[in-house]
C-alpha cells in the first residue's frame, strides 16, 4: 500500500514538471538575436506582441535585455521599470471642461503594456480601443510643460488601429492624462486640442 502511494505521487510530481516545462515553452522567450544580443522574456502574456517585437528591433541598444514583471534589465544592471502607477483591471476616469465642452476619458491598466479606454465629450462616445505602451520608452520620457510652467514627464501609449490615437500618462502618479487624436478621413474625429484631463 505504502509503495503504490509513493508510485502515485511521483507519477504525480513528473507529471506536473511535464506540465510546468510545456508551460514554460509556451509562454517564456530565450532568443539570441541575429546581432548576436539576448532577450529574455518572462510569460509573454504580460506584454503585448507589439512590445516584444518592439524590442527585438530596439537591440542597438543593448546587449542583453530580461523583461521580468514590471522592470527591463538591460545590459545585467540597468533597471528601467515599466510604469504601473494605474491599477489592475480598473477604470480611471479623467475629465476636463472647456467652456460648454466636457471631456471625459476612462482608463483601465489590462496588463504591463497594454490599456483599455474610452473617449467621450459630452457624454457621447467618441472612440474606445486599446493602447499599447511602445518599447522605445527606454529610451526616454516625454515631458509636457503646464501652465505654470511645470513640466511632467509623461509615458505615452499608443493606438494606430482605424483612428491614430495618443494617450500621455503622468508618470509617478498618473493624476493627470495628455489625449490626442486624428483620423485621416473624418475631420469631426480630430482631437488635438484636448486640454490636460485630471483624474477624478
Amino acid at each position: 500500500m505504502n509503495r503504490l502511494m509513493v508510485l502515485l505521487i511521483l507519477i504525480g510530481i513528473s507529471c506536473s514538471n511535464i506540465d510546468d516545462k510545456s508551460k514554460l515553452r509556451h509562454y517564456d522567450i530565450y532568443l539570441t538575436l541575429k546581432s548576436g544580443k539576448r532577450l529574455l522574456v518572462q510569460d509573454t502574456l504580460n506584454y503585448s506582441s507589439e512590445f516584444i517585437s518592439e524590442l527585438k528591433t530596439l537591440d542597438t541598444e543593448y546587449d542583453s535585455v530580461k523583461l521580468i514583471g514590471e522592470y527591463l534589465i538591460i545590459n545585467k544592471y540597468d533597471t528601467i521599470k515599466i510604469p504601473t502607477e494605474l491599477p489592475i483591471n480598473e477604470t480611471i476616469i479623467y475629465h476636463a471642461n472647456t467652456g460648454d465642452t466636457t471631456y471625459l476619458l476612462g482608463i483601465k491598466r489590462k496588463d504591463f503594456t497594454n490599456i483599455d479606454y474610452y473617449f467621450k465629450v459630452n457624454d457621447k462616445l467618441i472612440k474606445s480601443g486599446q493602447a499599447i505602451l511602445p518599447a522605445s520608452f527606454i529610451l526616454g520620457s516625454e515631458f509636457s510643460e503646464l501652465d505654470d510652467d511645470t513640466v511632467i514627464p509623461l509615458t505615452q501609449y499608443f493606438d494606430k488601429k482605424d483612428i491614430w490615437t495618443c494617450i500621455k500618462i503622468e508618470i509617478g502618479n498618473a493624476n493627470r492624462v495628455e489625449f490626442y487624436m486624428e483620423s485621416k478621413k473624418d475631420s469631426t474625429l480630430i482631437f488635438k486640442n484636448v486640454p490636460i484631463l485630471v483624474r477624478k
